[in-house]
């Protein structure tokens, strides 16, 4: 059942907070939201009220009157059909930004121009985003085939090359429920030459930690790509290169060039960021 909104009462709330917060140099309310955010940063995926006011220890009046700031802000959006609360455009729009202005990610760039002068295709970077691998470097070939998606592209775990690397080398507590899901969906429309169970997307990931990048392929005219990992100084992983481009043109086999290519650019750009 929704909690009825009274503006009166947030407002004088939110002038009761900050008053309580002048003695301290700041605003509470906005530490409040803050707190909000990272509850909602650190669940599995999108969240009930119930959810957040457990995680914060906030009683779920307070919790919504809060939400519908963020709404109103754009740092949340809230479902529908289903009232549940997620990033909003201006949150991931501010992630997207605040990621690619990272030393890691112009290093990052530089790569990824390296290897589209090698491969003549587009090569990305991607980050774990919100809940899922997102793409925020982007650099896109000179030619009339090229393939391109849009910069802050989130990728799927059980069928794309950046979300294999990320079900084989990421933080299991993270990806395991989101696996979940996306197989479900698939096994709910019928994707075909998709892991559809958990044994068969098990094999691939296996494979993606043997050889030490993922590949895939869609050979109806869609893309072929190779991901690779790259660590941080204690093994986890930070972010995955990709190329990619349309079936036919990149060469995915496991002892051919690009795979060489991309595992050597990522243990290279690794060991560039351990030695700042």
């Amino acid at each position: 059942m929704s909690i009825p909104f009274d503006e009166n009462r947030a407002v004088s709330d939110l002038e009761t907070e900050q008053a309580n917060a002048s003695a301290k140099g700041g605003v509470n309310s906005v530490e409040v939201a803050g707190l909000l955010l990272r509850a909602l940063s650190e669940a599995a995926g999108s969240a009930r009220l119930a959810d957040l006011a457990r995680a914060t220890g906030m009683p779920s009046a307070k919790v919504h009157r809060y939400m519908v700031s963020l709404v109103r802000a754009g740092l949340v959006e809230q479902d529908p059909g289903t009232s549940r609360y997620d990033f909003g455009p201006l949150a991931l729009r501010a992630g997207i930004v605040a990621l690619s202005r990272s030393d890691a990610l112009k290093r990052a760039e530089r790569m990824l121009n390296a290897i589209v002068e090698r491969t003549g295709e587009t090569a990305a970077a991607a980050v774990w985003g919100t809940h899922w691998p997102t793409l925020v470097r982007l650099v896109e070939a000179r030619h009339e085939l090229a393939s391109s998606v849009p910069l802050g592209h989130v990728c799927a775990l059980t069928f794309s090359a950046a979300g294999l690397v990320y079900c084989a080398f990421g933080d299991p507590d993270r990806v395991a429920p989101l696996v979940t899901r996306e197989l479900g969906q698939s096994r709910a429309v019928g994707r075909r030459g998709v892991p559809t169970t958990k044994a068969g997307l098990e094999h691939l990931v296996a494979t993606v930690r043997t050889q030490g990048f993922a590949t895939v392929a869609d050979g109806d005219g869609g893309l072929s790509a190779v991901s690779a990992p790259v660590f941080d100084a204690g093994q986890r992983l930070q972010l995955a290169l990709t190329v990619f481009g349309r079936a036919g043109r990149l060469d995915i086999s496991p002892q051919g060039p690009v795979a060489a290519l991309m595992t050597e650019a990522a243990r290279s750009l690794g060991a560039e960021l351990h030695s700042r």
